[in-house]
């Protein structure tokens, strides 16, 4: 661009500083879009049916769930659940319920 005339009255010709290869480069066509797509697997989507599954069956307990605490509170604190036989039957409840960390 040539500024030689910024302070003048008159107008700057912007057009006789482009080069041949900047018109060249010039396109009329709209530019594309990108759409963002993601695939879910089969196994996750069980995962999130599991997930969902067990959040829907922790909300239909919620009314038993304060007398459950106070119980189990009340068993912690006496000792009860210190026992060999607590903790073999936790695991199989864990086990039978097929609990998983994975």
């Amino acid at each position: 661009m040539d500024i030689r005339n910024v302070g003048s009255k008159s107008s700057v010709d912007r057009a006789s500083d482009r080069s041949k290869r900047t018109e060249a480069k010039r396109d009329d066509a709209a530019p594309s879009v990108r759409r963002d797509e993601a695939s879910i697997s089969s196994a996750s989507r069980d995962t999130a049916a599991a997930v969902e599954g067990l959040a829907e069956r922790a909300r239909r307990d919620d009314a038993d769930r304060e007398a459950l605490v106070t119980a189990a509170m009340r068993k912690l604190m006496n000792g009860e659940l210190d026992g060999a036989d607590t903790l073999q039957g936790t695991a199989k409840r864990l086990l039978d319920g097929k609990f998983s960390t994975l």
